[in-house]
């Protein structure tokens, strides 16, 4: 198992499409903003809380990462009592990880 922190790229890609459609939002009309917002209020005090169109980018994406059918297949097997965990498959995978990102570290200064 390997940890995979290189979504830096697609990150910056929703981001950009994020500002795009921010851009022409603004520029459809005047004074609306771009993402979803919803106020509060409760007992005299008004809560304003606004989530912005990269935000919903991520939450559709991520939900492609998802393989359904073997999460259905690991939670069957886990109910059942059949599922097994490989200990040594899972520290070699930390173990890599770690190494990986002890590599990608620059050493301190000084």
């Amino acid at each position: 198992m390997k940890i995979d922190s290189s979504n830096t790229s697609q990150i910056a890609a929703l981001q950009d499409a994020a500002q795009q459609r921010a851009a022409q939002a603004d520029s459809q009309t005047s004074g609306a903003t771009a993402g979803t917002s919803a106020t509060s209020s409760t007992s005299g005090s008004t809560s304003t809380v606004s989530l912005s169109a990269l935000s919903t980018d991520l939450r559709t994406s991520s939900s492609a990462d998802i393989d359904t059918a073997k999460v259905a297949a690991i939670k069957a097997s886990i109910a059942d009592g059949s599922y097994k965990v490989d200990s040594g498959k899972i520290a070699d995978g930390i173990l890599a990880s770690a190494s990986e990102l002890l590599k990608t570290q620059s050493p301190p200064a000084g």
